[in-house]
């Protein structure tokens, strides 16, 4: 069951930075037509769903692990901050065309910078 978990939370993980990496290009003013914002949307929002569900399974599954563990409320905090912070970004340049406004696309970096931080704190697991 673990094997499995684990599975689904790098899967999930894999297609939310995706997704990101998509979102990342449109706001650098890539031309993305509207299917593929969507196909973005979807692995964005569908990929943090995947892994807060599969990762708290984990901590949960996991003898080693609990989910008051610090490295895990640090990735919830990350894993939070970082999607209120993109979604708000997203909100900004949704429904345009051309580069995204500097302050939405500042607000998208630093939500990637967090998702990078998310990622290292999932690698060196720290205080664990």
């Amino acid at each position: 069951m673990t094997g499995t978990l684990l599975f689904l939370h790098l899967l999930s993980a894999a297609v939310l930075v995706a997704g990101l990496t998509g979102l990342s290009a449109r706001v650098l003013g890539t031309p993305v037509d509207a299917g593929a914002l969507k196909v973005f949307y979807v692995f964005w929002n569908g990929g943090a769903a995947g892994v807060l569900i599969f990762g708290i399974w984990l901590a949960l599954n996991i003898d080693d692990y609990e989910i008051w563990d610090a490295w895990v409320l640090i990735a919830i905090a990350l894993f939070l901050a970082a999607g209120g912070i993109v979604e708000r970004a997203l909100a900004s340049y949704r429904d345009t065309t051309g580069p995204a406004p500097a302050a939405a696309a500042n607000l998208h970096w630093v939500g990637v910078l967090m998702i990078v931080l998310l990622l290292a704190d999932m690698i060196w697991k720290p205080w664990a």
